[in-house]
């Protein structure tokens, strides 16, 4: 489980909800840093820098796709 770490101090975290259908949906939510639960969610942060920057193999599918759009 990660945490995103935001522009002043709001963190970003998974949250699923269950549609009345049944549907589940995958989405986020922020946290203030005066929410009761910003401390529980602190061990898991991670900086929005790094969010962006994934896996050696997410910057090679990268690296492919951006020569393959300028060619």
């Amino acid at each position: 489980m990660t945490a995103i770490m935001l522009a002043g101090g709001v963190l970003r975290v998974p949250e699923s909800s269950v549609l009345p259908d049944g549907t589940r949906v995958d989405g986020t939510r922020d946290i203030a840093p005066d929410a009761p639960d910003y401390a529980t969610w602190l061990p898991y942060v991670i900086p929005e820098g790094a969010a962006w920057h994934g896996s050696t193999d997410d910057e090679s599918i990268l690296a492919r796709w951006r020569a393959a759009a300028s060619a």
